[in-house]
């Protein structure tokens, strides 16, 4: 079997008949001379005219030839038989070798891992390699990819292929495979093909591959026990002693069978603090939490753990919080006193009664408001030198939470107006009050709250606007957020508004100082490969780095530290959930099975025959040089 590298020139080829054309066109005619006796001259003349034809036919034909050839040539074709696939030598080759070093090659599949099942096949095909080959090893791992993707002539140094590792941020398997036809066109070989060694995670795939492509399993495992600790976070619980930390979290059982005393522990702060066991079901998702008691200011951080030894790099969810016992309020007011329900709340925010102050207008001013990690605003008159405060305040980022009150006044109307994107309608008081029909699931304020529907609501500003509502009763925001601060739109004084007497107020007034204190919800719940913005950073490991773009790319699981904050980065647990790839649309690409030593590898057994047809060429000008210089001798 014969194909052409460059096949686009192969119309060339007609141009064997141009000899053709002159030979027909182009003819000499004999001179006509008249003689007594010409019956003798007749007789050498044909004789003559049979050689000359026979040479001039010869020398068509050698030249059609060397056309011909030369065309052939340049369209390089290679020849393919099964025969040239005996042995051990073969022509030069290009192969893109890819391990997936994604975290569900980290399984334990018996004895071994996926990956280390994955290094012992691309051993075995690194020992078919010949010095005249080129090879570029790649892996899901983008980073890893920039340093060591430059092709290999001949076999790969076994320890580049021995220290692979598992990363936590892998490529998709459509990217690695795209990038592998990417760079095996900078291989100008004949002979190309791409060879992936998986545990074929079912995921998607390219539509087309331009370079033949072989998957190879790790493994023949395509059922798993896996289990893994998903989704912690943190929800404060509201006592009569003030405020405990509850961590809730979630167990996932990613196989079809039931696992019994599943082990799952809390580590905080450097410490194991509890340690439960439960059962869960096949593919069950099971919410459970632990709950701590935090004296000590500051950040804390850990994870939870459940104990799976199959599978380990998905067990543990790791998780942090800011702890200030005693936090400082004001309240900016010309009231004498502050609703009860609010004075409640503060007083189990601040832990002391004393952290608790009251300013009004005349004794504001910005020097007094910076050692406060809160404000609140409850006025019913409006004037310039608050409006002055206020602005200094949010010029520092610093969140400001405004009660608006049943009697406000043009002035504030405005200033709400201006600064949250709304417009009054009216306030609503009735005797049958209304269901709270929406609570911003995605908000860190109102994340906690259950059963919202059964929450009833009255006395509150009906208004309509563009701002983050992070409540709403019908289609009326009741508490609304934007740009650090929030404004609560009902009335705390009102006895007849059912939602301050619900358990859903106080988690929801809590967090709503916690979000604009700079506290718990400064961290992020950053999945690996997300960005921390900050020019210095302690990472997972201890190790701290000092950036000079203030940006920095998490490469792995754990608690990253900043000047500011403590920062949990968890995986997208996208790999947790095995479903083993069984076929492919793919053209160009094959799944193997078990033999696939005896299918990869096929495309090198093509010999490309140029230089032999290009040797033809020269030896056929030989030729025809050699015929000519006769002639003209004769």
């Amino acid at each position: 079997m014969i194909s052409f590298l460059n096949s686009g020139i192969l119309f060339l080829a007609s141009a064997i008949m141009v000899p053709v054309l002159i030979y027909l066109f182009a003819r000499k005619r004999p001179r006509r001379i008249v003689f007594s006796s010409i019956r003798f001259i007749k007789e050498s003349q044909q004789q003559q005219k049979r050689k000359i034809n026979l040479t001039n036919l010869l020398l068509l034909l050698i030249r059609m030839l060397i056309i011909l050839l030369t065309i052939l040539a340049i369209s390089r074709p290679a020849l393919k038989s099964e025969f040239l696939s005996k042995g051990n030598k073969h022509p030069k080759t290009g192969i893109a070798l890819i391990i997936d070093n994604s975290y569900s090659m980290n399984y334990l599949a018996d004895t071994q891992t996926e990956l280390e099942k994955a290094k012992e096949i691309a051993l075995q095909i690194n020992e078919m390699l010949s010095d005249d080959d080129q090879v570029i090893l790649l892996t899901a791992d983008a980073a890893w990819n920039e340093f060591h993707s430059n092709p290999i002539f001949g076999k790969i140094p076994v320890d580049l292929i021995n220290n692979i590792e598992i990363t936590a941020k892998a490529m998709p398997l459509q990217e690695i495979l795209e990038l592998a036809d990417a760079k095996m066109q900078e291989i100008h070989l004949p002979n190309r093909e791409t060879i992936l060694i998986s545990d074929l995670q079912n995921t998607q795939l390219p539509v087309k591959m331009k370079i033949p492509t072989f998957l190879v399993p790790s493994s023949n495992l395509t059922d798993r026990f896996n289990a893994s600790c998903q989704n912690s976070r943190i929800e404060n619980e509201i006592v009569k002693k003030g405020v405990e930390k509850k961590i809730s979290f979630e167990l996932v059982n990613h196989s079809n069978h039931l696992q019994q005393d599943v082990i799952y522990r809390l580590f905080l702060d450097g410490n194991t603090i509890a340690e439960k066991v439960t059962d869960l079901q096949p593919n069950q998702r099971k919410t459970e939490s632990f709950t701590v008691s935090v004296e000590e200011a500051g950040w804390h951080g850990g994870y939870v753990e459940v104990k799976n030894e199959r599978q380990i790099f998905d067990n543990r969810n790791y998780f942090s919080f800011h702890f200030d016992p005693s936090v400082r309020v004001a309240v900016l007011t010309d009231e004498q006193y502050i609703p009860l329900m609010l004075a409640t709340m503060l007083e189990i925010y601040c832990g002391n009664v004393e952290n608790i102050n009251l300013i009004s207008t005349d004794n504001i001013n910005q020097e007094t408001l910076v050692e406060y990690d809160n404000i609140i605003v409850y006025k019913k008159s409006f004037s310039g030198k608050l409006d002055f405060v206020l602005q200094q305040r949010e010029k520092q980022n610093k969140g400001i939470l405004f009660i608006a009150d049943k009697n406000l006044d043009s002035q504030w109307k405005d200033y709400f107006a201006q600064n949250f994107e709304i417009n009054f309608i009216e306030f609503k008081h009735t005797t049958s009050p209304s269901r709270l029909t929406f609570a911003n699931k995605y908000h860190p304020i109102t994340a906690q709250l259950k059963n919202i529907e059964s929450v009833e609501f009255n006395d509150y500003w009906q208004v309509k606007g563009s701002s983050q509502a992070l409540l709403k009763t019908g289609d009326f925001p009741v508490a609304i957020q934007k740009d650090g601060s929030c404004l609560w739109l009902f009335d705390l004084t009102s006895l007849q508004n059912p939602f301050l007497l619900n358990a859903a107020f106080p988690v929801f007034a809590y967090n709503s100082l916690k979000f604009l204190s700079d506290g718990d919800f400064l961290t992020q719940n950053l999945t690996v490969g997300g960005s921390i913005r900050t020019n210095a950073v302690q990472l997972p490991d201890g190790n701290e780095i000092q950036l000079s773009n203030n940006k920095y790319i998490t490469s792995s699981a754990g608690i990253y530290k900043t000047a500011s904050q403590s920062i949990p980065v968890n995986l997208d647990y996208s790999e947790s959930e095995y479903l083993r790839l069984e076929k492919t649309d793919t053209k160009n690409l094959q799944i193997l099975g078990e033999g696939w030593q005896e299918n990869i590898l096929h495309s090198r057994y093509g010999f490309e025959i140029w230089k032999y047809l290009l040797i033809a060429v020269l030896l056929l000008f030989a030729l025809e040089m050699f015929i000519v210089k006769r002639e003209e001798k004769k």
